[in-house]
């Protein structure tokens, strides 16, 4: 035991430094470092060079928005369950399990909610379950017709003011376009507008004749939908103008032109034979060929140009759409949406920005022009010893003036004196109402050559398309496409056949030109989702539409060549199938059509009609389908989601039956009562 004491087996060794404090331990201390803060406000510090620290509250502000009603995520276009006639034949994980298949296709629907990712068995299960799920998709498109006709076809016919406003706005300004055409037509003839051989035409591109600047249109706001965004709010509309009643930038001029609609077609004609073809349409024009499941109207002009060589020829001017009645509902709101949808997505910077270009490059066209007159008024150096002053009067110094030249004098004078004054007044019919606003100057507009043939006959035809180009998005175009929804808890509206060529056709004819496909709720005007998708990524989904464009334009080409010189009219209707009907200015008949637009006529009183016939519902997914684990187009695989069967009312207690009374007490009631 000694020998273990006397061995030191803890090593111990005073330390004297641990009792006090050492630097870095003051360095490290919370305490110290509480202490030897120094705040100060930057509002009375003096020094220039301490930095500001400037909070931002924008970005604060900006960060996500949670609804706590709808599981803390906001989902665009939340409505109830609908009343579910029963359970689906799918079961909640399976459903669940073909929602991560499909979220994974739909990345842009409601990506504040994540699902994982599909693994080889949800694939092969969603290839299993897809008989099944189509099955079902059937039988739930055929219920949702039903509620479409009870309950939602109410919604439909409930356009809200701003929509009607933007509606009328637009069809004032075709019905001012208008007045110069005639008044009465005649039937002419029936023109098919679709032919039976797709696989032997085509539609090829020749040149750009005028092309447009991506910079020169205004770029919109395109982000993920983390809050509610309205569309149809109050918002600057389009009035006509007496100055200029067609709004129209010829392609050989740099301003809008103050000639009318009429003599804007005879231009483009002109224009069109100059660059060797018989055509010229706008795209407004080729996509009512197209659309042959909606009604329309649109103006065939047949004017006779002169070429190079003197020679006369005919070119057919396809003019834009427009309406003699107002239309129905359900195409009202889709038009007001057009120019809804822009207004909302492009911010005040970038329509401040384009007006200020338009007043720049309005000055440097003016500028050239005065510079063009002045250059032409020059005189040449072979006159200027020939150059004389003309005071106006041929008498000689010294002889009086009679009266009548006295008097012609003044007249003269006073008539100019008029002129001046109402110049500086602005005063008279061709006074612009649009001027210093956002519709002053039309959007930008190309000119591009196409050549339409036949591959077995080699007939072809070469039209020039021209087109406006409205908004973009970074570098590249954007043609928006807005879908009205009215069904959203049941399913998205399936966009037709006719439909879809027209978009295809919109994005053939522009070069990096994407489609941002936006539905909207129609009764609110809320944008529900947001998908941009590029031409190629559109024919992938809905096959390749050129062909069937090709055969529609050579078809329709083929039955215009031989018209002659002056305005015609070509209108279609559902229930004309596949033709149209061309009519010329003539004699009122049976057949006739009175282009007597009147602006202020009242819509239909009972618009129902119009609205008979419900949308096709598609699978595609919505955010609600998401937030609820459903899918598209299917029964609710969840019993709580059922109509809830009413409870029958409880039983309440009779009081039993009077007892039958023997013969013997009714005997002794009455001898009680008579004494």
């Amino acid at each position: 035991m000694e020998q273990i004491l006397q061995f030191d087996w803890t090593n111990f060794q005073p330390e004297t430094d641990k009792y006090f404090l050492t630097s870095e331990a003051l360095e490290n201390s919370v305490t110290e470092k509480i202490l030897q803060n120094n705040f100060h406000d930057p509002l009375i510090s003096s020094s220039e060079d301490e930095e500001q620290e400037v909070i931002n509250w924008d970005e604060i502000f900006s960060k996500k928005k949670y609804n706590e009603r709808n599981n803390h995520i906001f989902v665009p276009g939340f409505r109830g369950c609908p009343k579910y006639p029963k359970l689906s034949s799918l079961k909640p994980n399976q459903q669940t399990q073909l929602l991560k298949v499909i979220c994974a296709n739909h990345s842009h629907v409601l990506p504040q909610k994540t699902f994982p990712r599909p693994t080889k068995i949800d694939f092969g299960l969603f290839e299993e379950l897809k008989p099944l799920y189509e099955q079902e998709q059937k039988e739930f498109i055929a219920w949702a017709k039903n509620l479409w006709i009870t309950e939602h076809c109410v919604r439909a016919l409930r356009p809200k003011p701003p929509v009607e406003l933007v509606y009328e706005a637009y069809f004032k300004l075709n019905a001012s376009e208008l007045q110069c055409y005639p008044k009465l037509y005649t039937l002419a003839a029936q023109i098919p507008l679709e032919g039976k051989n797709e696989n032997y035409n085509e539609m090829v591109f020749c040149e750009d004749l005028i092309d447009v600047n991506n910079l020169y249109m205004p770029e919109i706001q395109y982000e993920a939908i983390e809050e509610k965004i309205l569309i149809v709010k109050n918002c600057s509309v389009p009035e006509p103008c007496n100055k200029h009643p067609c709004r129209f930038i010829l392609p050989t001029e740099k301003l809008v032109s103050i000639l009318p609609k009429t003599e804007i077609e005879r231009e483009l004609a002109q224009y069109a034979l100059e660059q060797g073809a018989q055509y010229i349409a706008s795209e407004s024009a080729l996509k009512c060929l197209l659309t042959i499941d909606q009604p329309w109207h649109i103006t065939v002009c047949v004017s006779e140009a002169i070429d190079s060589n003197g020679e006369r020829s005919n070119v057919v001017v396809l003019g834009s759409e427009f309406s003699i009645k107002k239309e129905s509902v359900l195409q009202r709101t889709y038009k007001a949406f057009h120019h809804l949808l822009e207004d909302a997505l492009v911010p005040l910077s970038e329509r401040s920005r384009l007006i200020s270009q338009q007043a720049s490059s309005e000055e440097e066209s003016l500028m050239l022009s005065s510079m063009d007159v002045q250059e032409g008024l020059e005189p040449s150096s072979d006159d200027e010893d020939n150059l004389c002053i003309d005071t106006g009067d041929d008498l000689q110094e010294g002889e009086p003036q009679t009266e009548e030249l006295k008097d012609n004098n003044e007249k003269e004078s006073n008539a100019n004196n008029n002129e001046n004054s109402t110049n500086k007044k602005n005063i008279g019919p061709y006074v612009c109402t649009c001027k210093d606003t956002i519709f002053e100057v039309p959007p930008p507009r190309s000119y591009k050559k196409w050549r339409v043939r036949n591959k077995v006959t080699g007939e072809r035809h070469d039209i020039i398309v021209h087109c406006e180009h409205r908004v973009r998005h970074g570098t590249g175009e954007i043609v928006l496409e807005p879908i009205p929804e009215y069904q959203l808890e049941c399913g998205a509206v399936s966009l037709s056949r006719h439909k879809v060529a027209a978009i295809a056709l919109s994005l053939y004819l522009r070069r990096k030109a994407s489609l941002l496909k936006v539905r909207i709720d129609g009764s609110s005007g809320e944008i529900v989702t947001m998908e941009k998708l590029s031409s190629t990524e559109w024919s992938e989904k809905h096959g390749e539409m050129l062909p069937h464009i090709a055969d529609v334009l050579h078809t329709t080409l083929n039955q215009l060549q031989g018209l002659l010189p002056g305005n015609y009219i070509l209108q279609h209707d559902p229930s004309h199938g596949t033709n149209a009907m061309l009519y010329r200015p003539g004699k009122s008949n049976a057949d006739s059509l009175v282009l007597n637009i009147d602006v202020d006529a009242p819509a239909p009183a009972d618009q129902s009609a119009d609205v008979k016939v419900p949308p096709t519902l598609c699978d595609d997914l919505l955010p609600i389908h998401k937030h609820r684990r459903i899918l598209p187009c299917a029964f609710t695989p969840y019993e709580d989601q059922l109509p809830k069967q009413p409870r029958k009312a409880p039983a309440k207690n009779k009081t039993p039956p009077r007892a039958i009374k023997s013969s013997a007490e009714r005997g002794r009631k009455r001898r009680r009562g008579r004494h």
